[in-house]
């Protein structure tokens, strides 16, 4: 088949997906279709959560149902209605997908939180997102207490926690069992639930420092979980998500798992060297490739695993290949933000050399160009800003109008990110605008880790950024001057000072001692100056993964 005939194989499918599919209208519609559809069919497998029976807890859809409509009428009972903010920060325990799905057939509102966030950090988010409860479990209580600024409307009625086999509940606060337990599985909210209405305050890195709460509503998480559903010609029974809950990965992946009827294998953590195990054990169909695999040594069984998908995001042609021949199945790359949630996607129908190494093309439900510095659109390989428009996209920022004013443009989100668009019109990523990192599944505000380092009286002046890693993507750096040479901290303290305020991602690995920075005509760090002007970026420094 030609290029122009797979094109146009996509961008039909593209309009069907978009004009010709009923999708459920929310998630009370989407919980009812994959009860009445797959009941009896196992939806969840949290194959490695501790329980009293053993390691390893299930449910059926019709399980998975009844739970999260008890624990939708207990939480009302505790005061939670449509609109109510609540912080959720949970390991991958099956009470983390109950929790969501209750508040999200309540019409209330889900505020992730990451699990590795220090006292300090929460006192941003729970404030910032103005949370009125917090589910959690007993392992997180102590990372509470450090909190200094604990919203007063949040009392121990407020605090909902899950208990582990080995640590019995604190009697203070509440009981998420007995919260459970209290609701009745055919509880009816008799208030309407609108595609409209929020469903996630999702936070991420900004270029301002502190992360901002991306609000995300329930037609969001619907159309990100069904489209990527719908664009597979074949169907999915397993899927493996080793991505931690307060992520979006696997909160789209529970959505996919509703709508087609796949079981969702959710694994305590992410682990590539226990990838194609797992692959094994659960008939897994559908993964996410951890960058590490990308260095490990291939199998020759590898191609007889029933994978059928996999998907990768930012990963060069040559990468591609290799996945591609070493398991026998497309492979795709993909682009997607907090913000937009699905953006490009390298369609199946597409065999084209020239698109690997790219992020492909319009994924349904999106218009997507590249605009240069002047407003006006780029021509094909001219690199400008990737601006995206949707049905579905966020609503912006939550609580801020001035990040609002300046992400948006007659409705096109601006995504920061350097793109160009080829001859024959694949979007290819080339860079950032934006002072961000990327380590891992984790993106980092640069700015906000320089505003740490300078609150010790010490340093004068911090410039953070990312070092390629073949293992994580991008590590992180800071180059530190000092106000006082003769009064210096080593790298340890440095870290000291930094392991108070910032969860552990986020930490520098790398770190060097500078006596003067480069700066641009307005005074700004010049860190282009400073990586070009270093040869050997990691080799004249100090590594903390030497240490260890």
């Amino acid at each position: 088949m030609s290029l122009e005939a797979e094109l146009q194989a996509y961008f039909t499918k593209k309009q069907h997906i978009e004009t010709g599919i009923n999708f459920p209208e929310n998630f009370r519609e989407l919980l009812a279709f994959a009860n009445e559809n797959y009941g009896d069919k196992t939806a969840v497998n949290f194959f490695e959560q501790k329980s009293v029976k053993g390691v390893g807890v299930q449910l059926t859809f019709a399980e998975l149902h009844d739970s999260v409509y008890r624990l939708a009428h207990g939480l009302t009972l505790k005061g939670v209605k449509k609109g109510s903010h609540v912080a959720v920060m949970m390991t991958n325990r099956i009470e983390f997908p109950i929790t969501w799905l209750a508040l999200a057939v309540l019409g209330a509102v889900m505020v992730p939180i990451n699990t590795s966030y220090t006292g300090e950090e929460l006192d941003y988010i729970i404030n910032d997102s103005d949370a009125e409860y917090i589910v959690t479990e007993d392992k997180f209580l102590t990372v509470f207490d450090d909190m200094t600024a604990m919203p007063a409307s949040i009392t121990a009625a407020q605090i909902i926690v899950a208990s582990s086999l080995e640590n019995p509940q604190d009697a203070v606060f509440q009981s998420w069992h007995d919260v459970c337990a209290s609701g009745q599985a055919d509880f009816i909210p008799d208030w309407p639930l609108h595609s409209t209405d929020l469903l996630n305050i999702q936070y991420t890195s900004g270029t301002t420092g502190f992360p901002k709460g991306c609000m995300q509503t329930q037609k969001y998480w619907i159309l990100l979980g069904c489209v990527v559903e719908s664009m597979m010609d074949y169907t999915i029974n397993n899927i493996l998500t080793d991505h931690s809950f307060f992520y979006m990965d696997p909160q789209w992946q529970l959505v996919m798992a509703l709508h087609c009827g796949a079981r969702l294998n959710v694994a305590g953590r992410l682990s590539a060297s226990k990838f194609i195990e797992r692959i094994k054990t659960y008939d897994i169909e559908m993964a996410w490739v951890p960058r590490p695999l990308l260095s490990q040594a291939a199998s020759p069984e590898d191609v007889n695993l029933p994978l059928k998908k996999l998907f990768i995001g930012g990963a060069s042609a040559e990468n591609i290949v290799n996945l591609q021949q070493r398991f026998g199945i497309k492979v795709s790359n993909a682009y997607g933000m907090t913000e937009i949630g699905p953006g490009l996607i390298v369609p199946e129908e597409i065999s084209d050399a020239d698109v690997l190494g790219t992020c492909g093309l319009m994924a349904p439900f999106r218009q997507c160009k590249v605009v240069l510095e002047n407003g006006e659109e780029a021509k094909r390989n001219e690199a400008g800003e990737l601006w995206i428009k949707g049905d579905g996209i966020f609503n912006g920022y939550y609580n801020k109008p001035e990040a609002n004013a300046e992400s948006f443009v007659d409705g096109w989100f601006r995504t920061g990110d350097k793109f160009i668009q080829t001859e024959k019109g694949y979007f290819k990523i080339i860079g950032r605008f934006k002072d961000m990192i990327r380590r891992s599944s984790e993106n980092i505000s640069a700015m906000e880790v320089e505003h740490v380092l300078s609150l010790h009286p010490l340093i004068e002046q911090a410039a953070v950024v990312p070092i390629a890693d073949d293992y994580r993507g991008e590590e992180v750096k800071a180059y530190i001057l000092f106000r006082n040479e003769d009064k210096r901290l080593s790298p340890e303290q440095v870290i000291a000072h930094c392991q108070t305020r910032l969860a552990a991602f986020k930490i520098p690995r790398y770190i060097e001692f500078v006596t003067d920075f480069p700066y641009t005509p307005s005074k700004k760090i010049a860190k282009h100056k400073l990586v070009a002007n270093n040869k050997n970026v990691t080799g004249n420094c100090w590594d903390s993964k030497q240490l260890n």
